[in-house]
Formats: structure tokens, C-alpha cells, sequence
């Protein structure tokens, strides 16, 4: 029974009758990357009239999506239910999966003889991959420089004579380019059957077409083998990501067997050397049944809740090794062993992966027992991924509770008047909010990034009393106090933690009650989006933009080009720079000629002397108020979004 049919039977048992569908997944399948790939499984509903649309995209097992569709208005019971069936029944399928590797690994690894391995091996992998209908197994002959079906299952034996080379089909472009091939249609099986040579075409032509393909490269550490492939013939039939990880798994052993087999012969032909291979294959197997059968143990270990650090030091305790755990969201875990090596060349590192992002990474060393570390940290990464994905769902229905009451204090003023306590807020006197511009350029993981920016704000307010949340365009923090100092004091901190990460922020003016939260959050944003334009991080407050919000909508390469314009007569004189710098400090001291020498280093008559030259060279006189205006907007603007400011300028407020 294939992970679709059990699905189905169990959900069709149930009281509310659903309507059970399934599709194939939508767009052409990905190839995972078989070392660090995490399962994931999607759940969602919506409504269509009277009826709930359940849906459990489990494609990455299956490459198919159910849909379930509950007459009615209560579907939650079923959603729920819907949700332990197909967890439940990959569970079931993992498990048969492991269990079908190990039956590969006592009838294939612990074989010697390649002949014996060849038999064995489709067999076996057809036992692993559910819903196969044929496979072929093909290693390189050297001497004629084709690849060769040397096992099939599900063709006649005239397939043997079915032989490519590097250059043509698709088992020959698996073995030139090392990357795996999946294929879920007729269409793309046959478009992908390319520069056949003609015994070949006419050989195809008399076959029938699978509807689904899986082919995965056999390699060692330095040689390509050859390829393995499964298909199904099935109409409508579809391989996941999964099933793509299993079968490169399966290729893995059979390069490990071929290679003991070599190394089998080798051994033979030398005594002096027989001994440490043969202790060599031992520890191979050893580690690979021990990696096989960590899934189950480490699954055991994850169904606890409790802290992700008390798994992992379960994790480290239970197999032995050493490493460190670090995350996006700044949970770091080092087991208590682990010692930082002196050199990174020492190190190697397995990223923990939610899609494409990398939200984490375990450390460990390289030596002897890196191997199995990898192996076992490579199982754990999948499942510590998934509690990241489950806290995150958390903290986005928490965060949407948040958010609404944020907006119902902008909208009932009777809210604000009371001492009532809420997600650990409660107003005060005065209130001020904080901005910070979402800045991640992943779409498909945002929450994951808008989460770790939050948290990392809040462990640098010296403010508890906060309420909290994130849209789309980043994070909204409101604060509230007793003292416009206490907001002060919290603004400075949080800025020197933009400067530190990075961000863009915004801060609106410190309110007093009875406090205006929709327009400060304006604020906020307007002063962040202001800040952003300067492209430099840290916090603006709104009370500085002045002109900056007459140039909002602006960009930044203009209004530059616009104070370029307007100083432009110095660029070509030989004093320029000196004359500028002259004008600018003395535009800046308020006209105060001692202040500017002072500042300057220069003797007071030099000073008059170099402006004298400066405004000739404008044709602009600064005790003109229109000239002075145009020359200090200049340089306000030069200073303001030009290069970032050096070192020792304030970085929170220096607008």
C-alpha cells in the first residue's frame, strides 16, 4: 500500500464522509540536495461556499497534494484529524523506508562478490521505493566507454542490449553532470531522452514510456560508477523530493559495496594488508547501520517537548559526539564536551535548512568518528528544522493577536484608560514606537527573519512594558513609560543595536496620554523609510527629518546630484577641497568666524580670506539669506546622504 492509499483509506473512515482528491504538485519537482534536504509537509484551509477545502501537500513524499473537501461549517475536529492521519502515515512510511535500507545493507553492503551485488541491488532498491514498477542498474565499462544495464526488473531481457553512452538518454547525462534527475510526466521522460543514437531510437520506439522517473548517479569519493534508476508506469503516478533522497541513499550503499568488493580484492592479493581492511569495511558498516538506525531514536527523542537544547544534549549524550548549535534566532547549544578547534580548517559544518534558507548550522570537528557525526547530525538537522517551522507557526498566531490589539488601542481611546494588562503591556504616561525596516530579501521564509529581528530588539530595550508585532514591512515595537528619560534611555539602546545588525529604523515623537498609536506609528515608518534613504543603519527620530520629508519621495542619487550641482565650482579649483571645508564648518558655527578658525585649526584672516575666495567662485554671497539657504541645504544634504559618516559621529539620531 503506497503513503496516497493509506491516506485515503484512513480518511475515508470517517464520520463526516469527506471528499477525498488528489493532484499531482504544481510546477516541475526540484532536486533536494540529498546531504542536507528537510522534509516538509504543508497544511492549509479555505472555504468554497458551505463547504471547508482541507489541504496536506505532502509532494515532498509523495510529489501529490490531497484535498479534502467537509460539508458544512465545523471542520476543525477533521482538519485536526486530517493532519494526524498524514503525519502518522509518513511516520509509517519513514519507518518502512528505514527498514527497507537496512534489509539493502545485510543483502547488499555485506555482500563481497559484485555479481552477488548486481543481483540483489534493484530488487532491494524497488523494496525501498514505493510504488516502482522497473528499475535498471548500469555501471561504465571503461572499455567500450558505454554504460551498461548489468540488473533490471520489469523489462524483457532484450533491455540488456539497451546500452548509452555518456553523451545520450538520460542515465547518460546523470553520469556526465553527478546530478540526479526526477520526472513526473511522460512528456519530460521523453523530451529528456536526448541525442539517442539509432539502434537506440528504435529500440525506445518499441517500449512502453514510464509516467514517472527517478535517476540517480552511483558514486565513490572520486569516480562515478554508473546510474540507478526507477520508474513507474502508472498513469497519473509521481515521485517526491524524498523518494529522490532514498534512492541517492541506495546508490551510496552500492558505491560503498562496490568499493569493499575492490577493496575486498585488493586485500586478498596482499596479507600485509588484509587485517586493516578488513577492519576498515567493519567500521564502514558499522557506522552506516548505526546512522540507519539513529531515524528511529532520534524521532523518540524529538516527540518530547521540552527546550531544543535539552534535545540536543539528549542527542550529543545518547551517540557520543561532540559539536555546537547555532541559530537565526540566537539559541546557541555547545554539547559539554565540545572544545572550539584553533583553526576553521578544523571544523566541518551541516547547515540546518527551512526551503532554501539556512536558519542554523552544527559545528564539529574533523576525525576519525566525522563520518557518523555528519550522518547522524544530518537526521537531526531535519527534525530541529521542523521545530523551528512549528515554533514560528506559534509565534505568528501570537504575533496576529498582538497586532489586533495594537490596532484596537488606535481605535477605542476607552482601551488606553485603563490598568489592564495585556501580552505583558499596560499604558503608561508617555509612549513612543519603534520602527525597524524589514530588509531580508528571502519572500519565502520572511516570518523566520521578522521573528529574529523582534527578538534581537526586545533583548536590547531597557523597556519590559512593550507590545510587540511584525507585518510584512517589518517590526512594530510601542513602548510605554512613566518618564520621557526611561524612553530615552531605551531609544539609545535599541539604536546602538541598529547600527549593530544593520537595520534602518524610525521612532516617532514621545507621546503623552492620551496617546495617538496610529499616528505614531506613521511616524515611526516615515522616519524609518527616511533613514533608509541615507543608507547608512540606525534610528531616526521624526523629530529630526525636517526637510528630509519635503524629499521622501525623492531618491537618494538626485538629491545628491542636486547638492553636486550647487558646489560644483569647486570640483576644478586647485584649493577646492580647502575652500569647502571652510565654508561648510563656518555655515555650520552659525556664521561665527572665531568658531570656524577654532575648529579649523586656521588663523582668523585666512578664514575670511578663503571665504572671500569661496563666494567669488560661487558667484554667491553667503549674507544673502537665499544664498545662505540654498548653500546650507547643499550641505545638509551632502552630509546626510552621501558616504556614511566616519567614526565617532553619533549613529542612533544624527540626522
Amino acid at each position: 500500500m503506497t503513503i496516497i492509499d493509506e491516506i485515503e483509506s484512513s480518511l475515508l473512515l470517517l464520520s463526516s464522509r469527506p471528499l477525498v482528491s488528489w493532484r499531482r504538485a504544481s510546477g516541475r519537482p526540484t532536486i533536494p540536495d540529498t546531504d542536507a534536504s528537510e522534509p516538509t509537509i504543508t497544511f492549509s484551509h479555505r472555504r468554497d461556499e458551505d463547504d471547508a477545502i482541507l489541504t496536506a501537500d505532502i509532494s515532498y513524499f509523495a510529489g501529490a497534494v490531497c484535498e479534502v473537501r467537509i460539508p458544512g461549517a465545523h471542520y476543525e475536529t477533521v482538519f485536526a484529524r486530517l493532519q494526524k492521519i498524514v503525519l502518522s502515515a509518513v511516520i509509517r512510511f519513514q519507518n518502512r523506508a528505514v527498514q527497507a535500507m537496512n534489509a539493502i545493507n545485510r543483502n547488499v553492503l555485506d555482500s563481497l562478490d559484485p555479481n552477488e551485488i548486481n543481483m540483489n541491488a534493484i530488487e532491494q532498491t524497488l523494496s525501498v521505493i514505493a510504488a516502482s514498477d522497473a528499475g535498471v542498474l548500469r555501471l561504465y565499462d571503461e572499455a567500450s566507454g558505454l554504460l551498461i544495464p548489468v540488473s533490471q526488473v520489469g523489462f524483457d531481457d532484450d533491455y540488456y542490449n539497451y546500452r548509452t553512452t555518456p553523451q545520450e538518454s538520460i542515465s547518460g547525462s546523470v553520469f556526465s553532470t553527478g546530478t540526479p534527475v526526477l520526472l513526473n510526466s511522460p512528456e519530460d521522460i521523453r523530451d529528456a531522452h536526448a541525442n539517442l543514437r539509432a539502434p537506440n531510437v528504435r529500440f525506445l520506439s518499441e517500449q512502453r514510456l514510464s509516467h514517472s522517473l527517478i535517476c540517480v548517479p552511483i558514486r565513490t569519493d572520486t569516480t562515478t560508477l554508473g546510474t540507478l534508476t526507477v520508474m513507474s508506469f502508472r498513469e497519473g503516478s509521481a515521485y517526491g523530493e524524498f523518494s529522490v533522497s532514498l534512492l541517492a541513499a541506495v546508490a551510496t550503499q552500492l558505491a560503498i559495496a562496490y568499493k569493499k568488493s575492490q577493496a575486498y580484492e585488493l586485500a586478498v592479493r596482499s596479507n600485509e594488508s588484509i587485517n586493516r581492511m578488513r577492519l576498515e569495511i567493519e567500521k564502514r558498516n558499522a557506522e552506516l547501520a548505526r546512522s540507519l538506525s539513529a531515524h528511529d531514536d532520534i524521532l523518540s527523542i524529538f516527540t518530547h517537548h521540552r527546550p531544543l537544547s535539552e534535545h540536543l544534549e539528549e542527542i550529543a549524550t545518547h551517540y557520543g559526539i561532540d559539536f555546537h548549535y547555532a541559530d537565526i534566532f540566537g539559541t546557541t547549544f555547545g554539547s559539554k564536551e565540545w572544545k572550539e578547534p584553533k583553526t576553521t580548517e578544523a571544523v566541518l559544518v551541516h547547515p540546518v535548512r527551512v526551503a532554501d534558507d539556512v536558519v542554523g548550522a552544527f559545528r564539529f570537528e574533523r576525525g576519525d568518528n566525522a563520518s557518523y557525526a555528519a550522518a547522524i547530525l544530518g537526521v537531526v538537522s531535519a527534525f530541529v528544522a521542523l521545530e523551528i517551522v512549528r515554533s514560528a507557526s506559534q509565534d505568528e498566531i501570537l504575533n496576529s493577536k498582538r497586532r489586533k490589539h495594537f490596532e484596537a488601542l488606535g481605535r477605542d481611546d476607552l482601551v488606553t484608560s485603563g490598568g489592564a494588562v495585556r501580552f505583558g503591556f499596560q499604558i503608561r504616561k508617555y509612549c513612543q514606537i519603534i520602527f525597524v525596516r524589514h530588509e531580508q530579501e528571502s519572500a519565502q521564509n520572511q516570518s523566520l527573519f521578522l521573528q529574529r529581528t523582534l527578538q534581537q530588539a526586545l533583548k536590547a530595550a531597557t523597556i519590559r512594558n512593550q507590545l510587540s508585532f511584525y507585518t510584512d514591512e517589518g517590526v512594530f515595537l510601542l513602548f510605554c513609560a512613566a518618564t520621557e528619560e526611561t524612553l530615552r534611555t531605551n531609544l539609545e539602546s535599541i539604536g546602538d543595536q541598529a547600527a549593530a545588525e544593520g537595520w534602518c529604523c524610525g521612532a516617532s515623537l514621545i507621546q503623552s496620554a492620551p496617546h495617538r498609536y496610529p499616528e505614531a506609528a506613521a511616524e515611526a515608518v516615515e522616519a524609518a523609510h527616511l533613514m533608509g534613504m541615507r543608507h547608512r543603519p540606525g534610528i531616526l527620530m521624526h523629530s529630526e527629518t525636517g526637510i528630509d520629508r519635503l524629499l521622501r519621495k525623492q531618491s537618494a542619487a538626485d538629491i545628491l546630484e542636486f547638492a553636486d550641482q550647487i558646489l560644483a565650482p569647486f570640483e576644478n579649483e586647485a584649493n577646492g577641497d580647502a575652500l569647502l571645508r571652510t565654508l561648510e564648518i563656518y555655515i555650520e558655527s552659525g556664521k561665527s568666524a572665531s568658531k570656524a578658525a577654532a575648529s579649523l585649526g586656521i588663523h582668523i584672516n585666512t578664514l575670511y580670506q578663503r571665504l572671500q575666495r569661496a563666494q567669488l567662485l560661487m558667484g554667491k554671497d553667503i549674507d544673502n539669506k537665499d544664498d545662505y539657504l540654498l548653500l546650507s541645504l547643499a550641505f545638509h544634504l551632502k552630509s546626510t546622504y552621501g558616504s556614511p559618516q566616519p567614526a565617532g559621529r553619533t549613529k542612533a539620531a544624527s540626522a
